[in-house]
């Protein structure tokens, strides 16, 4: 982005998509949460939350996604996404991916990978012609905020395969530029100082968001798909 454009952007404000997955509004993950909420708000940025556990509405991918189904006598989920005929419920989610330029999934890392709740989320709104297979989210930010049950040594080795999972092979997959992680170890372990300390980097980071790093993988898997080889390099 020239220097231009990211004046535009700070004096306009940014739109930010908040996609919350943890059932316990007293978490930590629910702490960070609203520490986003407040600080992007405070820097005259737009925001909206789509509380997952709250909506309670994203069950798997199913039937009833759809209003109609092209081929009623047998459900194939990417023929259907792609006939666009959305349940009100997947289209209102799509409105707010639409709407924003950045997405932001907050969540605990369960099985080091997302939560069920937010993949499927992430199933039913990243749908085919919507988020790939002839649609993009080119131009958007995304980025993972998440705590984590182990203290950091215990993950080493292990993160850069987790973000790579999500940062690439999603969120670069429909488009979206990944920005740096944030992970908070531990956090129902460590001390409260230090949890403090978690939510006054989540605020340093959310005050300067325009400028975060975009995540860069020293990983370079030979079984990518010549699709998603292509799809990176746009």
């Amino acid at each position: 982005i020239n220097a231009e454009y990211m004046g535009i952007l700070m004096k306009a404000g940014l739109k930010v998509l908040i996609v919350f997955a943890h059932a316990e509004s007293k978490s930590f993950c629910a702490a960070m949460k609203d520490m986003c909420v407040s600080t992007l708000k405070g820097k005259g940025h737009e925001v909206q939350v789509s509380d997952l556990y709250s909506m309670k509405m994203f069950l798997p991918l199913d039937k009833t996604d759809f209003t109609e189904l092209a081929d009623p006598t047998f459900f194939k989920p990417q023929a259907e996404q792609k006939k666009a005929h959305f349940s009100p419920e997947v289209k209102a989610e799509h409105d707010k991916v639409l709407w924003c330029d950045i997405i932001l999934f907050i969540y605990p890392l369960y099985w080091f990978h997302l939560p069920g709740i937010l993949k499927n989320w992430v199933d039913r709104v990243f749908s085919a012609g919507f988020a790939y297979m002839g649609a993009s989210l080119k131009g958007k930010k995304g980025m993972l905020l998440y705590t984590t049950g182990g203290p950091k040594a215990f993950f080493k080795g292990t993160e850069e395969c987790t973000w790579k999972l999500i940062n690439n092979f999603i969120f670069e997959f429909c488009g979206i530029t990944p920005l740096d992680p944030f992970v908070a170890y531990g956090a129902a372990r460590v001390s409260h100082e230090e949890r403090l300390k978690y939510l006054e980097e989540v605020k340093s980071i959310m005050e300067s968001i325009e400028t975060k790093p975009a995540f860069k993988s020293t990983i370079q898997p030979q079984y990518l798909t010549p699709h998603l080889s292509y799809l990176m390099e746009q």
